[in-house]
């Protein structure tokens, strides 16, 4: 079995230090360091799932690993996931559309806003949401990716070798 991991973010500078670029962070802090081939979609979050179905009709019996933003999960964690909604993730959501299926592999990057205590998180709705995750990270933010991104690797080389179910159960 082949595996992609596809890191869901927006292309340009403007765009590559915030939230919803956690995915593309945290892989870039891991570059050619994966046990799998790396596809980076061109196109904006809300179309990623386009470029990844375009590169599946050429690439047969390959099993798709998307590593995303989640703003419900605390700053700097991840959990691994598998055949679930969008949990109303635009660029999941486009995923699963394109696909026209949802059984494929996800490592969510908490990026969850910490009230002033910095420990308690704060739930976001409508536009706060989209203003929260396009703002971009602190230095702060960026180094709690660094730090989690060498995790990221080992869990995705236990996807790769040992399958979802076996990473899940250790890391999550």
């Amino acid at each position: 079995m082949n595996y992609i991991l596809v890191p869901l973010g927006n292309p340009g500078k403007e765009y590559e230090r915030t939230r919803h670029n956690a995915g593309r962070i945290v892989c870039e802090n891991c570059a050619n360091d994966f046990s799998c081939e790396v596809f980076i979609p061109k196109s904006y979050m809300n179309e990623n799932g386009r470029d990844v179905a375009e590169y599946l009709k050429y690439h047969d019996d390959t099993e798709v690993i998307v590593i995303y933003d989640d703003k419900d999960l605390p700053f700097g964690k991840f959990r691994i996931s598998h055949d679930r909604g969008d949990g109303g993730h635009n660029g999941l959501k486009s995923i699963i559309n394109h696909l026209g299926k949802k059984d494929f592999v996800r490592i969510r990057i908490g990026v969850a806003h910490k009230d002033t205590d910095g420990r308690n998180i704060i739930p976001l709705f409508g536009d706060e949401v989209q203003k929260y995750v396009m703002a971009n990270c602190t230095d702060e933010d960026l180094e709690m990716l660094k730090g989690v991104a060498s995790r990221v690797k080992e869990a995705v080389e236990v996807i790769v070798k040992e399958g979802f179910a076996k990473a899940m159960e250790k890391f999550n």
